[in-house]
């Protein structure tokens, strides 16, 4: 998935953020990623379920960024 497709798609949720949509990712290992605008907010909360993880950010680029290196890495690891 290209990186412009991802930060268009974050820039959409952001402007319709009441509006409560999340987008999942899967990684080819199955590893799930979910990712939503906050309500009234700019602030991205991407969400690894499977891990018990949540990381919160307000920037497209960092967000978009932080999403390809999920879906690219067989062995994805942050230091959040």
């Amino acid at each position: 998935m290209k990186i412009e497709s991802i930060k268009l798609f974050l820039e959409t949720i952001c402007e319709y953020n009441n509006s409560r949509i999340t987008q999942t990712f899967v990684s080819d290992e199955e590893r799930v990623l979910s990712v939503r605008c906050l309500p009234g907010t700019r602030t991205f909360e991407i969400s690894e379920p499977a891990a018990e993880k949540v990381w919160h950010n307000d920037s497209i680029e960092n967000t978009a960024a932080f999403i390809v290196s999920f879906l690219e890495s067989k062995d994805f690891t942050t230091n959040s």
